[in-house]
């Protein structure tokens, strides 16, 4: 049957409804404090909130509904150096992002304001770069160099000082 007692002192390995069945530790909203390693051979089911302080490493991670980290401060480390890391939804960034190295994208990329310093690279592998949209003024601040042929489809107008070493004209 049931035994209860107020206090157990063992020593050595203790062992607990070894024929089965749930073994109950003090009571609710009473705190049971485990002053060694907790190890659990099975699966655990937490009823409620999961806080940790101190570094804490996760092998695998499996959460249903929204997940924190981090809340009141500190970085967060995601996989290790030269490991990949998937997102495999939208990532939605509330803050400035900094990259450490260079940023691969693959597919269509919209963005609204672009700052770049430095050498900036567009279409390195080929394909063609749309700037604005019909009928917008795309401003060039800097001189502007084509290392290739330049075809114009409408009207090129100049203003100011123009110099030509080579004017071929038909039409």
């Amino acid at each position: 049957g049931d035994t209860s007692v107020s206090t157990l002192d063992s020593s050595g390995a203790t062992s607990l409804a070894t024929g089965g069945g749930a073994v109950s530790i003090s009571k609710s909203g009473v705190m049971t404090t485990v002053k060694g390693t907790l190890n659990v051979d099975e699966a655990v089911t937490l009823d409620n909130n999961l806080d940790v302080s101190g570094d804490t490493s996760v092998s695998t991670l499996d959460s249903s509904g929204a997940t924190s980290l981090a809340t009141n401060s500190g970085d967060v480390n995601i996989a290790s150096v030269e490991a990949n890391t998937t997102i495999k939804s939208t990532l939605n960034v509330d803050q400035a992002v900094t990259l450490d190295t260079t940023l691969d994208v693959s597919g269509d990329t919209s963005v609204s304001t672009f700052d770049s310093s430095g050498a900036t690279s567009l279409a390195t592998s080929s394909g063609v770069v749309n700037i604005a949209s019909s009928g917008a003024i795309t401003t060039v601040k800097g001189l502007l160099n084509a290392k290739e042929a330049v075809t114009l489809d409408t009207t090129l107008d100049v203003s100011g000082d123009t110099s030509v070493s080579t004017f071929d004209s038909s039409g």
